[in-house]
């Protein structure tokens, strides 16, 4: 028997009772085999889904204190008790984006291998399988839509924090631009994430286009109503012009279609929607995503 391993399951376990305690109320902890038929190896669709609650269980430890700090007043007539307490909230903000970091690392594992995500997605807790079969089916659109066949080959290519409006205030043209022309801001949200990185890459793309929506000039001038193409504003309002004046309250996928000419592209905003959909905390967690700082 390895007691190596055993030693690890322990701790593994002991995380996922942690998970199990800082899941949302009505979120199931898993419960399933941790051994093969001798007892002593934990198959690997396992030890993922053990491993995903762990993630889970950080993010939501280090949201808890960045939210529990923001809600905090820095000492009053303190120098340096206020420097100090900014620098508590900058690490806060600081590990709560590692931890998704972490979390993108290892859902990109599963996503890599076939027989294990798929065993994943079956045997999960409900929250956590639909998180997992939105993301590698994001993932795999987009690697099909990039021609890429060889899954074990994907790499995290990472890029600085900066440079994009911040998530709450893209949140909020989301909201805005999807209420006034009726559709789903989760569709937009999906949009700005692939075209973009949240208008961290505004091109112009290999073919032209610009901006966080990534507009070509044609489109941009039949559709932009005016405005800054490099306005994530502008560019959010646009789009929902584009989508619903394309069809999308009628059909969706016709509209997305319409955006970008390729059913993997239309999977893959499909896929991130529904996730941010299902929890809107997915809107923050795919704007951390690929970044470092």
């Amino acid at each position: 028997m390895n007691r190596t391993w055993k030693a690890s399951l322990t701790t593994l376990l002991t995380l996922a009772a942690t998970a199990a305690a800082l899941l949302p109320a009505g979120a199931a902890a898993y419960a399933g085999p941790l051994g093969d038929e001798r007892g002593d190896v934990a198959p690997a669709s396992d030890r993922y889904i053990l491993r995903l609650q762990r993630d889970e269980a950080v993010i939501l430890t280090a949201k808890a204190l960045v939210e529990t700090l923001a809600s905090q007043k820095p000492p009053a007539e303190n120098t340096l008790g206020q420097v100090v307490f900014k620098l508590e909230q900058d690490n806060a903000a600081y590990r709560y984006r590692e931890a998704i970091r972490r979390q993108q690392v290892d859902l990109l594992q599963v996503a890599t291998q076939t027989e294990i995500a798929d065993a994943v997605i079956r045997d999960a807790p409900a929250d956590l399988a639909i998180v997992v079969a939105d993301t590698v089916g994001a993932w795999r659109s987009i690697w099909h839509l990039a021609g890429i066949d060889e899954f074990n080959l994907v790499r995290i290519h990472t890029r600085p924090l900066g440079s994009a409006a911040p998530s709450d205030a893209l949140a909020d043209y989301y909201r805005a631009s999807a209420s006034h022309y009726q559709i789903d801001w989760t569709f937009l949200a999906s949009i700005n994430f692939i075209e973009s990185d949240f208008g961290r890459v505004n091109g112009p793309s290999t073919a032209g286009a610009l901006g966080p929506m990534q507009f070509m000039p044609g489109t941009w001038a039949a559709y932009g109503g005016g405005g800054d193409v490099n306005n994530p504003k502008d560019a959010i309002d646009a789009a929902a012009r584009y989508l619903f004046l394309s069809g999308g309250r009628r059909s969706m996928d016709t509209a997305l279609f319409a955006y970008n000419h390729d059913n993997d592209y239309v999977a893959a905003v499909n896929y991130y929607a529904d996730v941010i959909r299902h929890d809107s905390a997915w809107l923050e967690r795919l704007y951390y995503w690929n970044t470092f700082g």
